[in-house]
């Protein structure tokens, strides 16, 4: 399907295919290391993390200088703009490091406290989605839509450990089809906005769900907080649903 891409959508998918090039290469023949930080003090981290985030930041300054850039593990830089960055240049990297597919990079172009641009890509799985606001979201070129199945049938994702916490919302485990842990937010957020799946709760960490947020909202999903409210840079957790379940989700939470 032939669609129309501002420039810095272009640039993003490059972006993300030559990162994308970088993670494959590498997979099978780097150390894993744990890093001590925000996230968790088990999170993995690989020079394939490091080299996929030089590449991918390298493009897209050499095209948006002005920009601000928050990638994951090293480079953060503000600009003062009204537009940032926020990368994940190896999402799922517990998956990688045991050559499970399942792993991705995830690009997100932030205005004003809400996504206007999004591209996730899976090399693996030679599958890329990306979404402007207002022009749709698209999987390898076609059209994606979020499902309509209801709470009881749907596909709910949840985290694993973070800050050594199961994430798990039990009241909401309850009443769902299915349950899986996955571990890479950027799969499990292009999972609902394709239709395979239903639900994502987790705390919000900008660079990995910025893009996959707008990639659901134009696919006809809703992304809000624990408390209903439209999803924003602010937030400190993120419901993404197929929006017809998002109000029965929230009410579930709200009574935990």
């Amino acid at each position: 399907m032939k669609m129309n891409k501002s420039k810095e959508l272009q640039i993003a998918i490059k972006a993300a295919k030559m990162g994308g090039k970088i993670l494959v290469k590498y997979q099978g023949k780097v150390k894993t290391s744990y890093k001590d930080n925000f996230f968790d003090a088990a999170s993995f981290l690989t020079k394939a993390d490091i080299k996929s985030e030089e590449k991918i930041v390298r493009i897209l300054k050499k095209n948006f200088p002005k920009y601000n850039i928050y990638s994951e593990e090293k480079i953060k830089e503000h600009q003062g703009s009204d537009y940032t960055w926020y990368i994940d240049p190896l999402d799922g990297t517990s998956n990688f490091s045991r050559n499970i597919p399942l792993f991705g990079i995830s690009i997100g172009l932030i205005k004003n406290g809400q996504p206007i641009l999004g591209v996730l890509y899976f090399p693996k799985l030679k599958l890329l989605l990306h979404a402007e606001k207002g022009s749709g979201a698209y999987a390898n070129g076609n059209k994606i839509k979020v499902s309509k199945r209801d709470l009881k049938k749907s596909l709910y994702y949840s985290g694993g450990y973070y800050k050594r916490g199961l994430q798990l919302k039990k009241t909401v485990a309850e009443r769902v089809g299915l349950i899986k842990i996955i571990d890479a937010t950027s799969y499990e957020l292009a999972q609902i906005a394709m239709g395979d799946a239903e639900l994502y709760i987790l705390e919000s960490v900008l660079h990995d769900v910025s893009a996959g947020v707008i990639i659901i909202r134009e696919a006809g999903g809703k992304v809000t907080d624990y408390k209903g409210e439209e999803w924003n840079v602010n937030s400190k957790g993120i419901v993404a649903s197929n929006k017809i379940i998002n109000k029965e989700v929230i009410k579930i939470l709200k009574r935990e």
